[in-house]
């Protein structure tokens, strides 16, 4: 009976420790008075009033004053000028929504926008590449209803998106930078898609849905970073660990080191582009985190669960990671750097382990050609 008990008390231990503390968090919130009336005051003095101004639109967009009907304010709860300004801007006829979101989609699949200053539609920005395309665009957005998943899955069929990023000598020679969208500009994948290919390849990725942020696992020393370094970072179960990159707790102070690594967006300010980066700590972070080894591990595992022949493994390996078919080389060179683990002192684990490492590492994976 004692033996029985200090079994039970122990899981009892493991189980406070693995217990998820869950964290109050409070922030400042809007509070509605009604309409108030605004005027204009005389050198910011609050006690000197001029002219009363009421709510209007830009002059430049040619628009005229905003009417808010009696029937959109709710007494002290809200005053209806968020819902006007809100129905003005997705308005079908103020195209420049559609065209600045029609533009960032675009950009998202191509790297690049149609306009290439995607915060900037003004004088002082770049002309679109293709105006018609835009516009056609804009319209196709604003006649489906805004739906998003409808624009993505239009520029995805497309020919465009779908063509080779291989080069052509005649077309290096007329159009360099690729302004005619003759070919796709080969582009690395995201900081968020990135991690989530990964988790996808290896069969982790939870596609929960809404929610509170998640906390990946980091490193003790870059905890240590922070100003409160026991309070800095929460801690999520491993299944809410594994859920999309768009859920990640976003603290400004102490950034999430995988998708720092890779350009994710600078949080403090708006971010109309990504500027893609080289550098070394990409490498050591693909090769020597501790996230890509775990998922290296995982991926053989699920490998071996398919099938314990070598060759089979190798070439399951490289069609999950690049949606096509392995070649006869890409398995010869496989099941060679297998063996060669092998002969250097590694188990059979040990080796398939560090060849889907590799595998998460091939630039057919991280890049979209």
């Amino acid at each position: 009976k004692l033996a029985e008990y200090n079994r039970l008390n122990q899981q009892l231990v493991t189980l406070e420790q693995q217990k998820i503390e869950v964290k109050e968090e409070f922030a400042m919130a809007v509070a509605e008075r009604g309409r108030q009336k605004t005027w204009v005051l005389a050198r910011g003095n609050p006690q000197l009033q001029g002219e009363e101004v009421n709510p209007s639109f830009p002059q430049i967009l040619g628009d005229p004053e905003a009417n808010i009907p009696e029937g959109y304010g709710n007494g002290n709860q809200t005053t209806g000028k968020r819902r006007v300004l809100a129905e003005w801007i997705a308005s079908p006829k103020n195209p420049m929504t559609a065209k600045v979101m029609a533009n960032r989609m675009w950009q998202h699949h191509f790297g690049r926008g149609i306009v290439r200053s995607s915060n900037n539609f003004g004088f002082l920005g770049d002309e679109p590449t293709h105006p018609e395309l835009l516009n056609w665009l804009a319209a196709e957005l604003i006649e489906g209803g805004w739906t998003l998943k409808r624009m993505h899955k239009l520029i995805m069929m497309s020919r465009t998106y779908q063509m080779s990023s291989t080069g052509q000598t005649a077309g290096l020679k007329a159009d360099p930078n690729n302004d005619l969208l003759w070919r796709f500009d080969m582009r690395r994948l995201a900081a968020e898609e990135i991690r989530d290919s990964i988790l996808n390849l290896t069969g982790q990725l939870n596609l929960k849905m809404g929610g509170p942020s998640i906390y990946t696992e980091i490193p003790a020393e870059v905890a240590r970073t922070a100003s409160r370094p026991g309070a800095a970072w929460g801690r999520s179960s491993k299944e809410d660990a594994a859920r999309r990159s768009v859920y990640i707790f976003v603290k400004r102070s102490l950034h999430e080191p995988f998708l720092a690594s890779f350009d994710w967006a600078d949080t403090d300010n708006t971010c109309d582009v990504r500027f893609v980066t080289t550098v070394p700590t990409q490498t050591l972070t693909m090769l020597n985190s501790k996230f890509l080894n775990d998922s290296a591990e995982v991926l053989a595992t699920r490998l071996q669960g398919n099938s314990q022949n070598i060759s089979e493994q190798v070439s399951r390996a490289i069609e999950l990671a690049t949606s096509r078919p392995a070649t006869d080389a890409d398995i010869s060179d496989g099941v060679k750097l297998i063996n060669t683990f092998q002969q250097g002192g590694m188990d059979a684990n040990q080796a398939l382990q560090r060849f889907c490492l590799l595998v998460l590492n091939l630039n057919e994976f991280v890049y979209l050609d």
